[in-house]
C-alpha cells in the first residue's frame, strides 16, 4: 500500500516550487536519505539549504521534519521485511550474476509500489488516439526508443523512429493529431530537449520518460512518466525502464483489442510468438 508521505508528495508536485520540487523527486526516488539523514544534511545530499527541506515537510502536511522521517523510516522497514523472504541477497554471495539481477528485481520492485498510474494511462491513451506517434532517444536511450518503436508499430503501426541524420523537419510533416515519446536520461542530451522544445513550440503533444521528475526535459512535457533509480548508470536504467515500456505495451495491446483495430503484423509476428 502507498505510504502517505508519497501520495501527499505526488498531489502537491505541480504546485511546488523548483526547489521544493527537487526535494520531493528525491523522497520519492531516494527516501533513504530521508530515513537516516538529519534535514541539514538531506540538504547538502540534495543541493539545498535545510530550511527547503523543512518547508517542503510543512507544505505537503507534516509539522516539521521528524514526522515525515518517522513514516519514511516505518515505510522501508516494512518493506525491507516484506521483501527479505523473496530474495534474499546472502545466499547468493558466490554469486555475481544472481546479486546483480536481484539488484536489478529491487529497483523493479521499487517503480511498481510507486508507479503513477494516471500518468501511464495517460501515455497509453495518447499512443492510442494518435495519427502518428514519433519516437525518439539520443546515445543509450536509443536502445529504448527503439524497443518501442518496434514492438508498437505492430500493434498500431503508425510509429516512428527519429534519426537526427536523415529526419529534420520530420515534426512539420506530422498529421495535426500527432504526437512525440521522447526517453531522456542522465546525463540528459541537448538534442533530446531542443526536440522536445520543437514539438512543444508546434503544438505537439510530448510524452517523456525520464529518471527525474524535475529533470530539463520536463519543462517541454504534457506527460512526464519517471522512472524511480538510486543510481543513474547505463546498467542500472535498463531493465526498469523496459519493464515500464512493456507494461504499457500490454495495456495498449489490450486496448486495441478491444475496439478490434489490431494490425494484422501483431497477430502474426508477436501473438503468435506467446506462450
Amino acid at each position: 500500500m502507498t505510504q502517505d508521505y508519497l501520495t501527499k508528495t505526488k498531489e502537491n508536485f505541480p504546485t511546488l516550487t523548483k526547489g521544493l520540487k527537487k526535494v520531493a523527486d528525491h523522497l520519492i526516488s531516494e527516501p533513504v536519505i530521508f530515513a537516516i539523514h538529519p534535514a541539514k544534511k538531506v540538504g547538502n545530499i540534495i543541493g539545498v539549504s535545510e530550511t527547503m527541506v523543512i518547508r517542503f515537510c510543512n507544505t505537503i502536511g507534516y509539522s516539521g521534519y521528524s514526522p515525515l522521517q518517522k513514516e519514511v523510516r516505518k515505510h522501508l522497514l516494512d518493506l525491507n521485511h516484506n521483501s527479505s523472504e523473496e530474495l534474499n541477497m546472502e545466499s547468493y554471495q558466490d554469486n555475481g550474476y544472481a546479486e546483480s539481477m536481484i539488484k536489478d528485481v529491487t529497483t523493479i520492485k521499487n517503480n511498481i509500489e510507486k508507479i503513477e498510474v494516471e500518468n501511464m494511462d495517460a501515455v497509453v491513451k495518447t499512443i492510442i488516439e494518435s495519427e502518428r506517434i514519433v519516437i525518439a532517444g539520443y546515445y543509450h536511450s536509443f536502445t529504448f526508443a527503439h524497443w518501442l518503436y518496434f514492438n508498437l508499430n505492430y500493434i498500431t503501426g503508425n510509429a516512428a523512429l527519429y534519426r537526427p541524420e536523415t529526419d529534420a523537419g520530420l515534426l512539420d510533416l506530422l498529421p495535426e493529431k500527432s504526437s512525440i515519446v521522447v526517453f531522456s536520461f542522465y546525463r540528459y542530451a541537448l538534442d533530446t530537449l531542443r526536440l522536445a522544445e520543437e514539438a512543444r513550440n508546434k503544438g505537439i503533444k510530448v510524452v517523456t520518460i525520464t529518471d527525474s521528475r524535475v529533470a530539463p526535459v520536463t519543462e517541454f512535457a504534457d506527460i512526464v512518466v519517471p522512472i524511480n533509480m538510486v543510481n543513474k548508470g547505463l546498467f542500472d536504467k535498463g531493465p526498469v525502464t523496459l519493464s515500464v515500456i512493456n507494461a504499457m505495451l500490454h495495456e495498449i495491446i489490450q486496448r486495441v483489442e478491444e475496439r478490434e483495430k489490431i494490425q494484422e503484423t501483431y497477430k502474426y509476428f508477436i501473438k503468435d510468438g506467446e506462450d
